[in-house]
């Protein structure tokens, strides 16, 4: 994959070069307005070829036209928000934020942040044009959670669903407090064991029929064993008590020369990670509302704001 990379990327690089010499030569015109603002036909050159770089696709005679598209929605995009991060002077975004989308573009195409700068400036692109766009969809952002947080309601029923169906994926995490009884596997009559002991539990409660009928050190203590993390467990073990409700017997376990039952009496999830857990369920439901409130944000002003095509 990495090597495929490579190869887009001198297809990419021998394309530029070669353009470059003829873009060079462009007027710079102004080739469509969005609103007050101009775009020119430089600023689609540095688009496309962005979009190259970005994206590790060469640009030949099948696709050009199709990235101009991709350019010039982009630019149009772009310039809308700008509009409107204009109109609300938005200055500030999150540094961190900046930083964390020119990693992730620059590990899209096999580099680093240093490599993707090199590459632009062998493009003769400044690397600031790409600070710029992501810049603007940052601000843009802050500007979405400005003017819409107070209106996001999330349904907290749907929040602890979530939570709950996320802390039984969080295995690790999981404690339970467990009382056993073991006893040998019987050589014939299996079910008759079974049923004696599970009557003994119905009728006198698990910790008198631990201490009656268990092999193990834990029959003196009515079979409890205490608090033992999930991991620890076998999966089959596990399997047959993770989703046993609080003082819950759990079904006959076969075990390879034993019989197993036990009873859940608890279960607990470490505080700090049920906070985690509930935090981030929380943000990426805030954030999928924000998302629909800057759809129609901007769905709204791409209906008002004039574009014309020169």
């Amino acid at each position: 994959m990495k090597k495929q990379k490579i190869l887009n990327w001198l297809f990419v690089l021998f394309f530029l070069f070669q353009t470059s010499q003829v873009f060079a030569k462009i007027s710079n015109s102004v080739v469509i307005t969005v609103g007050s603002l101009p775009i020119t036909t430089l600023d689609m050159v540095k688009e496309m070829k962005l979009i190259s770089i970005i994206s590790g696709n060469k640009i030949d005679d099948t696709n050009k036209v199709q990235i101009k598209n991709i350019a010039a929605k982009s630019l149009i995009k772009r310039k809308i928000k700008e509009l409107e991060i204009d109109k609300y002077e938005v200055k500030n975004y999150k540094k961190n934020d900046l930083e964390n989308l020119i990693k992730k573009a620059s590990i899209n195409i096999g580099t680093d942040k240093e490599g993707l700068k090199k590459i632009m400036e062998s493009n003769n692109l400044n690397f600031r044009y790409l600070e710029k766009k992501f810049e603007i969809d940052l601000k843009w952002n802050s500007l979405i959670f400005n003017l819409y947080k107070n209106k996001v309601v999330l349904n907290m029923g749907e929040i602890k669903e979530k939570i709950s169906t996320e802390l039984k994926k969080t295995d690790s995490n999981r404690t339970f407090l467990l009382s056993e009884i073991e006893v040998n596997m019987p050589k014939d009559g299996l079910e008759a064991v079974v049923k004696k002991i599970m009557n003994s539990i119905n009728d006198e409660g698990f910790e008198s029929a631990a201490k009656k009928f268990s092999i193990s050190k834990s029959a003196e203590l009515g079979g409890n064993i205490g608090w033992i993390s999930e991991k620890k467990l076998s999966i089959k073990i596990a399997d047959n008590i993770k989703n046993l409700k609080t003082n819950e017997v759990s079904e006959p376990i076969i075990l390879e020369s034993t019989l197993l039952i036990v009873k859940k009496m608890g279960e607990r999830v470490f505080d700090k990670d049920i906070e985690k857990i509930k935090n981030n369920i929380i943000e990426i439901e805030k954030n999928k509302k924000l998302k629909m409130f800057s759809n129609s944000h901007y769905s709204n002003l791409e209906r008002t704001i004039q574009i014309n095509f020169l």
